[in-house]
């Protein structure tokens, strides 16, 4: 399989849950005890097919009303709070080689405050020459607004950068912005789903593609 890196490659940006952070069951718990309190039950099955890193569509999905989407993120976030994810193996070794020889970046859908907390906790906040979270924009994925704001703060073109991720909302978003893309493998998007990007088993397979 040909490498989508070339050498005009200059930095490598990372969507988070799914991709770097083994974060799908403390994810879905939060989501199972949030709408739990509005008298909503999903299952892995249904939380799969409604999934989106734009949450409000899951909510819409789910048959959550509208007016009570800010209790809503009050409770996920307090329900994600109570629960820990661990980095996918490999992933700090990985991130620590590539920041030696790219610039490293995460554009995520997760809010500020969650995202810093895991970042933190996992320590690896230092390898990241820029984060976007999802308080720094206005459109979330698919919209290519937080990776063209990745690309503006880095001083880059979309040639000169790969976006990482795991989700189609994550490969639409790229292909959006006009950045390379390539897909891991993961718990949050349905197996069954037919994927229009090439993917990795593990996003640690990137060292074997630059």
């Amino acid at each position: 399989m040909a490498s989508p890196l070339d050498t005009d490659l200059k930095a490598l940006l990372f969507d988070l849950d799914g991709t770097l952070l083994d974060s799908f069951s403390v994810h879905f718990q939060a989501y199972e005890a949030m709408f739990a309190r509005f008298g909503v039950k999903i299952t892995r099955e249904t939380f799969l097919a409604s999934y989106s890193p734009n949450w409000y569509f899951t909510y819409e999905s789910m048959g959550l009303p509208r007016n009570s989407w800010d209790d809503a993120n009050t409770y996920w976030l307090e329900e994600a709070a109570k629960r820990q994810a661990d980095l996918f193996p490999g992933v700090r070794e990985m991130l620590h080689r590539l920041s030696g020889s790219h610039s490293v970046g995460l554009v995520t859908s997760g809010s500020k405050a969650r995202v810093m907390s895991d970042l933190e906790r996992t320590g690896i906040t230092p390898y990241f020459q820029v984060l976007v979270t999802g308080d720094d924009i206005t459109e979330p994925k698919p919209s290519p607004e937080g990776l063209e704001l990745a690309l503006r703060r880095l001083g880059l073109q979309a040639t000169e950068a790969v976006y990482v991720g795991d989700s189609n909302a994550d490969y639409e978003m790229a292909r959006a912005a006009g950045v390379s893309f390539l897909g891991v493998a993961s718990a949050f998007e349905d197996t069954g789903t037919d994927r229009p990007f090439r993917q990795m088993a593990s996003v640690v397979d990137i060292l074997t593609w630059l």
